[in-house]
């Protein structure tokens, strides 16, 4: 049976940087609605507010929108802040440190879901000698069997003749 992996990171740390991920996206949502929907609908209406009557209409509207704004910076602003509470220096560093401890917490779900089904499998008679431990050999035969192979890999060289220079 092969052995059961291990999770190399402390999961409930994960599971607290994944819960501080949910807060922080959605709190991102809640400044995309107000950057996407809210601000250009008070901006149209200001655009729509026309007329000579309309004039405290139009002061409101240009508050709202000032308001909006102001809103939208601050919640940005806040959100690095929601992270340095938890001990990350900025964002990037809280993004980098997630993403490799998500990388490493998926893998390690991929290798428990291959282990347990091969610890489900019912081993055959194949997979059983695959397993099996190699049988011991004598080292002196082991060699032996080295030595004929490369016997035998080796062609017979001719030898040509030398000759002696001093002889003529």
């Amino acid at each position: 049976m092969p052995p059961k992996p291990t999770l190399d990171i402390d999961i409930h740390e994960f599971r607290h940087m994944r819960n501080l991920m949910i807060k922080v996206q959605d709190k991102a949502k809640e400044i995309k609605n107000l950057q996407d929907k809210v601000l250009p609908q008070l901006k149209q209406q200001f655009a729509d507010t026309k007329g000579l009557f309309k004039g405290k209409e139009r002061k409101a509207l240009e508050v709202k929108i000032k308001e909006t704004e102001a809103e939208i910076a601050d919640r940005l602003d806040k959100i690095p802040d929601t992270l340095k509470e938890d001990g990350y220096p900025d964002v990037q560093v809280f993004m980098r440190t997630f993403r490799e401890m998500e990388s490493v917490v998926e893998q390690y779900n991929r290798d428990l879901a291959e282990w347990e089904y091969q610890v489900s499998r019912k081993p055959t008679a194949v997979a059983k000698e695959q397993h099996r431990p190699p049988e011991k050999q004598s080292v002196l035969k082991h060699l032996r069997e080295i030595q004929e192979r490369n016997k035998q890999n080796l062609p017979q060289r001719q030898r040509k003749k030398s000759f002696d220079r001093d002889s003529r």
